[in-house]
């Protein structure tokens, strides 16, 4: 059996998980974060140790089972040592996004009923300060960065992160493992919002059996090795870093890195060269523009010889995702166009190490996908809602077809019905919508 072997992650809670895989493999390194140009690795002993300080913090706070604790933040590890730890005492963390305005903030955080929140830095806070007399329920402002927060010393309303770890030392291992011991896979822990396209954003209530059976069943559809890499950069408020960062990332026992900042994602990817890697069409279409572009600027005979190159790679992908055996000649040609062209393509990219990579929330073109398996990227297409934890459907190696959204994990089932509504039934499928039976009652329906 493996040292990572925790069984069925869906029999547990999430940080009933992460203690499982501290006491398992305390020195694995679950979470690297960039800072001034270093990464700094977080061990799963250091991701429960950090966990349980918030927990204890929050409790002195006096956050009791239920209550909400929202985070508005970049990608970093506090985002997570503050959702797992307020999930230990039985509350719901709420993700708020950062890029929200200050009506938007004040909105999400009135209608989620959160007591406490945690604003990453001087601008986020600001967002609070606006509307701070519209905020009766905001009990306690925990800010990360301190920068620019002097002004705000003794302010009763503030507190900082590492205060707030500082306040949980002392009762750190008592109250998360007392806590953490009441919490049932059924519960509900975690506010994602909805896009809100027709009206507010909905708060969807998602249990830890929710994200972790999908966490669980993505891995069993494309197995992931302990300790493989992932690199975090989409908003964290977004269902679709959810699913990865949190349930893909502990359910698979692989590693979380988080960027220095956003405007750095990119390069911070080729540094780390990921293992798998999850994005919207707009950021594959993004990549592949800017290759062209630098491809274009060459000489003419080099722009000559990377557009055959491309086609024959491209050529040699069409046979191989339609079944056919590529000639001698293809194969040939396409092993020219590897060492010639894709493989330093991927070097520069960060790509030499991907087994696999996705797509969601919107469709991407079918010739950006061809472009992409040229390459050597094993490409697929995701396709879920926020109800249903961002993943219903996922395409199979070896079968990935650009006009399918792929075939329905394991464990769900699908079903059409005469008006064409698509059905989808897992155990992914969220309780419903925080205060809003009626939008719950219209989306979920339990005995379809």
């Amino acid at each position: 059996m493996s040292a990572y072997d925790v069984g069925d992650v869906t029999a547990l809670t999430i940080p009933q998980l992460l203690a499982k895989r501290a006491a398992q493999t305390p020195r694995a390194v679950a979470l690297r974060h960039k800072e001034y140009g270093i990464w700094n690795e977080t061990t799963y002993a250091d991701y429960l140790t950090r966990a349980r300080e918030v927990a204890a913090g929050l409790h002195a706070l006096g956050v009791v089972r239920g209550e909400k604790v929202a985070v508005m933040a970049d990608n970093i590890p506090a985002w997570v040592f503050m959702e797992v730890g307020a999930q230990a005492l039985g509350a719901v963390s709420v993700g708020v996004y950062q890029s929200s305005v200050a009506e938007e903030v004040r909105y999400v955080l009135d209608y989620t009923d959160a007591v406490v929140v945690m604003a990453e830095d001087e601008e986020q806070v600001d967002k609070l300060l606006e509307h701070r007399g519209s905020l009766p329920n905001i009990r306690k402002v925990i800010y990360e960065d301190p920068r620019g927060m002097s002004k705000h010393a003794g302010d009763e309303w503030f507190i900082s992160f590492e205060q707030l770890l500082k306040l949980g030392q002392k009762e750190a291992a008592t109250v998360f493992d007392r806590e953490a011991a009441l919490g049932k896979p059924d519960d509900v822990c975690h506010f994602s919002l909805t896009s809100g396209t027709t009206g507010n954003p909905k708060a969807a209530m998602l249990s830890h059996r929710n994200l972790l059976y999908m966490g669980q069943a993505l891995g069993e559809v494309d197995p992931l090795n302990p300790g493989d890499d992932y690199l975090s950069f989409l908003p964290m408020a977004w269902i679709g870093e959810q699913m990865m960062t949190v349930a893909v990332a502990l359910a698979n026992a692989v590693t979380v890195n988080f960027p220095e900042s956003n405007e750095t994602a990119m390069s911070d990817l080729v540094e780390i060269g990921p293992h798998f890697m999850f994005a919207p069409p707009r950021v594959w279409e993004g990549i592949q523009s800017a290759m062209f572009i630098r491809m274009q600027e060459s000489y003419g005979p080099n722009r000559a010889l990377y557009r055959k190159l491309l086609q024959w790679s491209t050529d040699a992908a069409d046979a191989s995702l339609s079944g056919k055996k590529a000639s001698g000649a293809a194969g040939f040609k396409r092993w020219l166009a590897y060492w010639g062209l894709t493989r330093p393509l991927l070097d520069q990219l960060g790509f030499l190490r991907l087994k696999r990579a996705y797509t969601g929330g919107a469709a991407l073109g079918p010739d950006v996908f061809r472009f992409y398996h040229g390459l050597g990227v094993n490409l697929k297409q995701i396709y879920g809602q926020t109800e249903n934890i961002g993943i219903a459907y996922v395409h199979r190696d070896g079968d990935v077809r650009f006009d399918t959204v792929g075939k329905i994990l394991p464990g769900g089932e699908v079903r059409i019905t005469d008006e064409g509504e698509i059905l989808s039934r897992s155990p992914a499928v969220v309780a419903g919508y925080y205060k809003r039976d009626d939008a719950s009652a219209e989306t979920i329906r339990p005995d379809a």
